[in-house]
Formats: C-alpha cells, sequence, structure tokens
C-alpha cells in the first residue's frame, strides 16, 4: 500500500512526522496543504482539517505522536523507541512533557499578542529548558536516550529549529549554559533526517511575522 503524507513546511507538527519518515527511509508521497486555503478533499478525509495527517491504504491517522507510534509500530525497523518497557514509558513521559508543557510555552511566546503575558511565558519556557538540560545531562550519549536517536528527540528539534523567530520578535535567545541542550542540538542538526529537511532561520522569521501581527489565526 501507497503511504500518503499531508504536511505543511512551516508546522512543527508535521516536521515530526517528516523526520521518522526520514529516520524510518519509509517510501511515501507527500504533498503540502495550505492551511490558510484548505481543498474540499482534504477537509473530506481530514477529521480536524490540520496537519499532519497520514493516509494508509483507506485507513487515516492523524495528531503527530500518534502518527509517530502508527509508524513505529507499522515500519519497526530502525527503532524509534526502546525495546524496555520501562524505558519505553519514561521516553512516551518525556514526549508528554514536551507537548503539555515545552511546546506551549516555546510556541506561545511568539504566538501570544498580549504582552503583559509575555514575561510569565518566558519564565516558564526556561524551567522547561532547565529541566530538558538536567535530563540530557544524566545521559551519556548525545540524544535523549543516549547513543540511540529516538522519537523523543524528533519530538523536541522542530520546535528548536524554529526558535530564530522567538529571538527576532521576543528577543529569546536559547541560553548558552544550557551546554548539554546545546551538544543534543548539533548532534540532530548532523542527521541527514535534518539536513534534508530543515530550514534557514530566515524562514521561520518570515513565516511567524503575519502571526506576530496578528494577521493571521495561528
Amino acid at each position: 500500500m501507497t503511504l500518503h503524507f499531508y504536511y505543511n513546511d512551516v508546522c512543527p507538527f508535521a516536521y515530526r512526522v517528516r523526520l521518522a519518515l526520514a529516520e524510518k527511509a519509509i517510501p511515501h508521497e507527500a504533498q503540502i496543504i495550505d492551511l490558510q486555503n484548505i481543498p474540499d478533499w482534504y477537509a473530506d478525509i481530514s477529521p480536524t482539517g490540520k496537519v499532519p495527517l497520514l493516509k494508509y491504504g483507506d485507513d487515516v491517522v492523524w495528531e503527530s505522536t500518534v502518527i509517530n507510534e502508527f509508524l513505529e509500530d507499522v515500519f519497526p525497523d530502525p527503532p524509534l523507541l526502546p525495546r524496555n518497557p520501562v524505558v519505553r514509558a519514561h521516553t512516551r513521559i518525556w514526549i508528554e512533557y514536551c507537548n503539555s508543557t515545552f511546546q506551549p510555552n516555546c510556541c506561545g511566546l511568539v504566538f501570544e499578542l498580549d504582552e503583559s503575558k509575555h514575561e510569565a511565558i518566558r519564565t516558564a519556557l526556561l524551567d522547561s529548558l532547565t529541566t530538558i538540560e538536567k535530563t540530557l545531562s544524566e545521559t551519556t550519549g548525545p540524544y535523549w536516550l543516549g547513543n540511540q536517536i529516538s522519537l523523543v528527540d524528533l519530538t523536541y528539534y522542530p520546535f528548536f529549529e524554529h526558535m530564530p523567530a522567538l529571538t527576532e520578535y521576543r528577543g529569546f535567545e536559547l541560553p548558552k549554559s544550557l551546554s548539554r541542550v546545546h551538544r543534543w542540538l548539533e548532534a540532530m542538526q548532523t542527521r541527514p533526517s535534518v539536513q534534508v529537511n530543515r530550514q534557514p532561520p530566515a524562514f521561520y522569521i518570515e513565516a511567524y511575522k503575519p502571526y506576530v501581527e496578528g494577521r493571521m489565526d495561528k
């Protein structure tokens, strides 16, 4: 069966899936969806009208975290989740931490138009980055789980690639003191999966401009 992948090249959630597809070298057909002008045919197959979305035969799977686990189930090699049940559970915990804590603050800082709320979001973002630094410092290899890249790394990386927009519009920079985070980021940037998908800082700065100026819904 042909795997169809629908995405938008700005969406960090779709980027997670693009990385998983590349890491696993899964053959697929990809199509960009203009989220400001969603085609009727896409609205017919997507329950939410959002990206990313996979169509595998007659079946549709959506939500980036679910999609990546689906890919792990259907295409298990090379593995992006550990075999050990406890470590696998911890992996899911850190993915949930990204979705519930890190990502909302990272995206919230650039999307929030009320400047009076920026300081609190900035503080929360720094707190979560400190937590990530501590966790990475407890591993021996360059990645979240050590020497083996996993879905945790793919879950977090897109938001770090988007950070130039936070620097441009909110004056937020990744603290140099977070040496372990920088080491992880450098390791991720050398991955072929990242190199074939990454965009330059100017791409994100331009892409986020309408949101920062309040001309577009996020």
